[in-house]
């Protein structure tokens, strides 16, 4: 049961959110948290109306809006493509080809990481290490490198899947390499300010730490955490799994960090407070292979399971992050991704399927669910903003639907 006294400080301050852009992957903060109000969570009978579609090429990019533009780049014919489409319309503004490889490693291929906007610039990343800035009115490019072959990055076996992080003038790039695991860049010219660590190039997305001046990234071998400034290495904890796969975002929670991984490796929760990491504790019983999981106060909620023969046997979860003990699991709906707007889990399957969940430790519950993809493989992270969902399939179909209340 709803319990309005306890919520209501946060719902107060949160009352003037009425609708939020997307801006990089996993939303505004890269938590994968949306604070927007309107989502409607009891459909019925009904489904939501289905406001645009598009084809976006082969990929696993996900979908990025931001003043009334969204963004996504998939693969087609020997090319990615990067697409800017106006979302009160569903019409493609530009679109920007880059000569590329499908690199169809024992998968679909075509796109990885999602681009991310900031001001009037554009980063995108293709999986063969080609990095862009542009200018996102226009799709005009205003300078490129290739981590490879200039910065002396080295192109992990799934191709570079990581989204740039931008940080005030700098961006940081996880290129991987004896030159330094992590890069940044000036994001005026694209000159290298400084490099660090030693470690091979991350699946997972760096991140600035809410307490401290850090950046913090799960890359193969592990967590580090990196000063801002200069890029020293402060903090690592060692977490390497086979293939060297740490792919789901790692999440912050006070001065520990919650990180999981498939392959058998299992969750650990982080101390960073003192001089040396300390495991607070550890489970193999939670195994996140790449959807990111989500912290809702002191409650982590989130897909375990691996892709292949046994991700039908995959389980939605809700752990405690304090103890680590699971409050509950739900099988049937095989492997997918999530995000969270303000009490509502948004499920995508990896078949297409959307269920909306109610964000509780109590209890599963299941508030709505309706198909809305085919195909499968479908491990993208849908998004949210301004009542639109956008939610696409690893062969390309971009869906946008209505999901908010008329505000």
């Amino acid at each position: 049961m709803f319990k309005f006294q306890y919520f209501l400080p946060f719902f107060c301050y949160t009352m003037v959110v009425f609708s939020a852009d997307w801006p990089k992957f996993g939303g505004s903060n890269g938590t994968f948290f949306s604070e927007e109000k309107g989502l409607r969570s009891f459909w019925g009978n009904e489904e939501p109306e289905i406001l645009w579609k598009l084809d976006a090429g082969f990929g696993y990019s996900s979908i990025i809006e931001s003043d009334g533009k969204a963004f996504t780049k998939g693969y087609n014919e020997g090319k990615i493509n990067l697409i800017c489409v106006d979302v009160s319309i569903g019409k493609i503004i530009w679109k920007k080809a880059f000569p590329c490889p499908r690199g169809d490693n024992y998968f679909k291929g075509g796109s990885r990481s999602t681009p991310v906007i900031d001001g009037d610039n554009l980063f995108v990343l293709l999986h063969n290490g080609d990095f862009y800035c542009l200018d996102s009115q226009s799709g005009k490019i205003l300078w490129n490198v290739n981590v490879v072959e200039d910065l002396g990055g080295t192109r992990p076996t799934w191709g570079f899947a990581a989204s740039p992080m931008i940080l005030g003038k700098k961006v940081i790039l996880p290129i991987g390499g004896e030159k330094g695991g992590i890069i940044a860049l000036d994001r005026e010219q694209g000159e290298v300010l400084w490099r660090a660590g030693k470690y091979g190039a991350s699946y997972s997305t760096p991140f600035k730490s809410k307490k401290e001046d850090h950046i913090i990234i799960f890359h193969d071998s592990g967590l580090s955490i990196h000063d801002v400034g200069d890029g020293r290495e402060l903090f690592t904890y060692p977490h390497k799994t086979r293939y060297g796969i740490n792919a789901s975002q790692p999440l912050e929670f006070g001065k520990n960090i919650f990180i999981s991984s498939a392959y058998g490796k299992g969750s650990a929760l982080i101390d960073f407070s003192g001089k040396i990491p300390k495991t607070i504790w550890k489970t193999d019983k939670i195994s996140a292979q790449m959807s990111s999981s989500i912290l809702k106060e002191d409650h982590i909620y989130g897909i375990h399971g691996q892709a292949g023969g046994h991700s039908k046997f995959s389980t939605i979860f809700c752990l405690n992050a304090n103890s680590g003990r699971i409050a509950w699991q739900k099988k049937g709906y095989g492997l997918g991704s999530l995000i969270m707007v303000r009490e509502t889990i948004i499920f995508l399957s990896e078949s297409g399927e959307i269920a909306l969940i109610r964000a509780t430790p109590d209890k599963f519950e299941e508030l709505a669910s309706f198909q809305l993809l085919s195909g499968k493989d479908n491990w993208i992270p849908p998004s949210y903003a301004n009542g639109r969902l956008h939610c696409r399939s690893s062969d390309g179909n971009w869906i946008c639907v209505k999901m908010g209340t008329d505000q």
